[in-house]
């Protein structure tokens, strides 16, 4: 069952065929910069600062990805077609009209 509020802070990624998945993104923690080498190329504080927090982004932004990439791997092309009709359906755009 999906929990209908996510904790505060965090961002939920929905399946984009609706059948119910989500991904919860908790917000940025500590850990998350910890594991985190500046570039090597940094000249200032503020520099290291910026490089660790934008690789540490990046870095979630891409195991977000990967979640969604694993999830969608698991729908079947059937099973996907249906979800788009509904959702095409349900907005007033069944059948030829989607594509006028």
């Amino acid at each position: 069952m999906t929990d209908p509020t996510p904790p505060a802070g965090t961002t939920r990624y929905l399946c984009p065929l609706e059948c119910g998945w989500h991904h919860d993104d908790p917000p940025p923690s500590t850990d998350d910069v910890l594991r985190v080498a500046p570039d090597p190329d940094v000249r200032s504080f503020q520099e290291a600062v910026s490089s660790i927090v934008s690789k540490a982004a990046i870095r979630r932004l891409e195991q977000t990805e990967a979640a969604l990439k694993q999830h969608l791997a698991t729908h079947t092309d059937p099973a996907e077609v249906a979800a788009i009709e509904q959702m095409l359906a349900d907005k007033g755009l069944s059948g030829a009209n989607w594509r006028e």
